[in-house]
């Protein structure tokens, strides 16, 4: 592994992360150059703006950078490409293969695990080449050609599931029914903060709700129907649906070491709706 990308591991991940990550990678793997990492504020609306011909290595088209960003679980992945048209376009995706979360590449193309060979459209994260199964996450990207800015929308969501208003998510049961019956389930991204959240009716009646941010390395956690357990694709971590630890990520070497919980937000209904609170 070449000393760059060493050292693109050890920024992203930190060390003890980037070691793990180094140990999976294959001798066969392409030396794909890692897109240098900066640091980058996103405004109070959850838009990060970007002067492209202040990054030498974004503006060509081919190009990439890893924008990190307070409060964002993973790096971003900014990648500038051509649309259909000829024009300069950008597109943004998490950073962090859902394979067993290795920090990715951009060949001009793709987006590609140095580890494993996953590939990944930059456009909507979708999977291009296994062993990944599970798409990125993707964020809205604009680009004005006449100030050359790109911009990012950190905190957008699903346009089908609510949107967060003063840190309170309101589930109306007209929209989601299910969730009168218990061991009912709903999942979305709701706009204003960013990240997908699952709610749960448990077998008791009860309301839970967590954050799908893995606490070990902030892949995205899926709900396993088979387990009911939510189960991280990346480490094979495990929580249950109240976010408490099932099992802890697994090491390179087979064993495992546990993990913090999810993050938990207060449930509550009325007649009409569920409502989580603290979603901030």
């Amino acid at each position: 592994m070449s000393t760059s990308r060493r050292g693109f591991l050890k920024g992203v991940l930190g060390t003890g992360a980037a070691g793990a990550a180094s140990a999976a990678l294959p001798g066969c793997a392409p030396d794909i150059n890692p897109a240098p990492v900066t640091d980058v504020t996103a405004s109070a609306a959850g838009t990060v703006d970007l002067l492209v011909p202040r990054y030498p290595d974004l503006e060509p088209v081919g190009g990439a950078i890893t924008v990190r960003v307070p409060g964002q679980p993973t790096p971003l992945l900014l990648a500038h490409t051509k649309n259909d048209g000829g024009s300069d376009d950008f597109s943004t995706v998490s950073s962090i293969c859902t394979h067993v979360g290795c920090p990715l590449g951009f060949d001009g193309k793709d987006v590609v695990c140095p580890c494993h060979l996953s590939k990944f459209n930059p456009r909507d994260g979708s999977v291009l080449q296994r062993p990944a199964t599970t798409p990125l996450r993707s964020f809205k990207t604009t680009y004005n050609p006449g100030t050359r800015v790109v911009s990012i929308n950190v905190l957008g969501g699903d346009t089908s599931f609510p949107s967060v208003v003063n840190g309170q998510l309101t589930l109306p049961f007209s929209q989601f029914p299910d969730l009168r019956n218990n061991g009912s389930s709903v999942t979305g991204v709701p706009s204003g903060y960013g990240l997908r959240i699952f709610v749960f009716r448990l077998e008791d009646g009860t309301l839970s709700a967590v954050d799908s941010t893995c606490t070990h390395q902030q892949c995205e956690v899926e709900f396993n129907a088979a387990e009911s357990d939510l189960v991280c694709p990346c480490h094979d971590s495990a929580f249950t649906r109240q976010g408490e630890m099932v099992r802890g990520h697994l090491e390179p070497n087979g064993s495992r070491l546990p993990n913090p919980p999810l993050k938990k937000f207060t449930v509550s209904e009325t007649a009409d709706a569920v409502i989580v609170s603290g979603v901030r």
